[in-house]
């Protein structure tokens, strides 16, 4: 039996929500009680392929914005409200905390709460940033692009020959590519449906920001169930006798709201700087 299929086993879900359970019915399962994946939308799993080098990539960026946001007291605005309302040290420790879930097969599933969606959602929306920055670069300088495959074909190999003027959105056509793909190995929900993924995937040296925006969310949409996290103002607004009924009906824990982001303190903060570096450069610390 492959790995896979014994996690299948291991770990059944107990509905198919971003809030169900889990449990073991199995005696080879012993000691498995920590699921090492994260809870997406397709099923439990760590990133890997273009996929994670496209998260990567972002989780790099958005580290270096909010560290230069805090060096010159301008903190960082990623447009999603409940990542901005963190300050610096709060976005940095979640960041952390959500990248290692995503990309670091060691990390022990999380519980999903508006927090570490929020981030999950700011992550794909600097994958934007970057695509828009990309693009102006290119219209300015004159770059030519040689893509060129990794040996195990399974993530981009970013190198001296892997020229800036397509480096991002050949990494998301690189994702989209293996998202699609049919799957024959176990796979809980399924990657492929053919209702949730675009017919076509932009040309690496498109310009049109509609096209990139669309494949981008459809990326977002492998890991993020929905956009519970934008909803704190509806949910302010009502009767608070109602909202238990509410966040019961639509499938929203309690805690969903509520549950605080990580901070941390000068000394974590270094510490968990280094190590968010050393994830986004697949580093060893």
């Amino acid at each position: 039996m492959g790995h896979a299929a014994e996690y299948a086993m291991c770990f059944k879900r107990i509905g198919n929500t971003k809030t169900a359970t889990y449990r073991s019915n199995y005696p080879f399962c012993s000691g498995r009680e920590q699921q090492r994946m994260w809870g997406t939308s397709q099923g439990d799993r760590t990133l890997t392929g273009a996929e994670a080098a496209l998260v990567r990539k972002s989780v790099g960026h958005l580290r270096d914005m909010i560290t230069a946001g805090l060096d010159l007291d301008e903190p960082h605005r990623s447009e999603v409200d409940v990542f901005d309302r963190l300050q610096p040290t709060q976005q940095l420790s979640v960041l952390h905390e959500v990248a290692h879930g995503l990309l670091d097969p060691q990390t022990s599933i999380m519980e999903l709460t508006a927090v570490r969606e929020g981030t999950v959602h700011t992550i794909y929306r600097e994958i934007f940033s970057l695509v828009e920055i990309e693009i102006d670069l290119s219209q300015h300088r004159e770059i030519d692009f040689d893509f060129q495959e990794s040996p195990d074909g399974r993530e981009p190999a970013f190198n001296t020959t892997t020229k800036l003027a397509h480096q991002i959105r050949a990494t998301i056509v690189s994702a989209w590519h293996e998202l699609t793909q049919p799957i024959t190995e176990w796979n809980p929900s399924g990657l492929i449906p053919e209702e949730r993924h675009p017919h076509s995937v932009p040309e690496i040296d498109s310009t049109n920001l509609e096209l990139w925006s669309s494949t981008i969310e459809f990326l977002a949409n492998q890991v993020l169930w929905d956009r519970d996290f934008e909803m704190e103002p509806f949910f302010a607004d009502l009767d608070p006798a109602k909202v238990a009924d509410i966040k019961l009906y639509m499938g929203i824990q309690e805690n969903y709201f509520s549950s605080p982001a990580p901070d941390a303190n000068s000394a974590d903060y270094q510490r968990l700087d280094r190590e968010l570096v050393a994830l986004t450069r697949n580093l060893k610390v």
